[in-house]
């Protein structure tokens, strides 16, 4: 039988409904409230078109160009 959440995995138990991983935000919903549970993950994984935007900044002043890009030196194979 298949996880009613996340329809993949198989159930813990032949009475269950839920997978081990679904099972435990089932009881960190009941524990802390859904609608917690969902602002969180809204905060913490969704990211809005601001930190999109600051993430490509920051990612293009980090990348090495081609031309400042020095080869190591290596040893030379020995024939």
């Amino acid at each position: 039988m298949v996880c009613v959440l996340c329809e993949k995995k198989s159930v813990e138990n032949w009475f269950g409904s839920f997978c081990a991983e679904c099972r435990q935000l089932k009881n960190l919903g009941n524990v802390y409230g859904f609608e917690r549970v969902l602002d969180i993950l809204k905060k913490c994984c969704i990211r809005d078109t601001n930190q999109l935007e600051k993430k490509i900044d920051v990612h293009k002043k980090t990348v090495v160009s081609d031309e400042s890009y020095i080869t190591p030196k290596t040893r030379s194979k020995a024939i």
